[in-house]
């Protein structure tokens, strides 16, 4: 099962919309944890995108810098894969900084 990052923006005139959707393996929890994003992709239900964008990018550049966490990925994953889950949802965060997060 995949852990799920969306972003839902509503206006005061339309239905509650997602514009952001993209999941990841919850194989990455301990390279979450250890790049310091865990509590931004997993606890931050509500709290608006421009609330989380800096820890997540915080977390692409401690992935991309410090080669020690690839040894957190499990075999059957890759890093790659990680940065590019990161990089989609720290862009989408900015995109639509008012959007609120909701993870599953």
């Amino acid at each position: 099962m995949s852990s799920v990052f969306r972003l839902w923006s509503q206006d005061d005139e339309t239905e509650p919309a997602i514009v952001f959707e993209d999941s990841a393996s919850p194989g990455f929890v301990p390279l979450w944890e250890a790049a310091g994003v865990y509590d931004a992709l997993y606890n931050s239900d509500g709290k608006q995108a421009r609330d989380v964008s800096r820890a997540i990018a915080y977390g692409v550049d401690r992935i991309s810098d410090d080669v020690s966490l690839a040894a957190l990925v499990p075999s059957s994953l890759s890093l790659g894969e990680a940065i590019r889950f990161l990089e989609n949802v720290h862009k989408a965060c900015v995109t639509h900084a008012s959007a609120r997060v909701a993870s599953a």
